[in-house]
C-alpha cells in the first residue's frame, strides 16, 4: 500500500476510533474519579461506609482462611516427612 493510502485510512478510521475510545473508556473513569473526589470532601456516604466495612470483613475472612491453609500445609508436610508435631 501507498503511504498516502495508509495515512488516509488512519485519519478516516483512527480519529473516530480514538474519539469513541475516549467517550466510552475515559469519560466514565473520569466521572468516577470526580465523584470520589467530591465524596471525599463531604465525608463517606452511608453506602460507601457499608461497602468499606464489607471489604474489611472480606479481607479478615481471607486472612483467616489463609492462616488455616498455612496450618494445613504445615501439618501435611509433617505427615509426609514422618515427623510428629513439635
Amino acid at each position: 500500500m501507498d503511504p498516502v493510502e495508509i495515512l488516509v485510512a488512519l485519519l478516516i478510521f483512527g480519529i473516530p476510533g480514538g474519539a469513541l475510545a475516549v467517550r466510552f473508556v475515559l469519560r466514565p473513569m473520569l466521572r468516577e474519579i470526580a465523584e470520589a473526589i467530591r465524596s471525599s470532601r463531604e465525608g463517606l456516604s452511608p453506602e460507601l461506609e457499608r461497602r468499606l466495612a464489607e471489604l474489611e470483613e472480606g479481607q479478615q475472612l481471607i486472612g483467616q482462611q489463609l492462616q488455616s491453609l498455612l496450618e494445613a500445609e504445615r501439618f501435611h508436610r509433617e505427615l509426609e516427612s514422618g515427623a510428629g508435631p513439635e
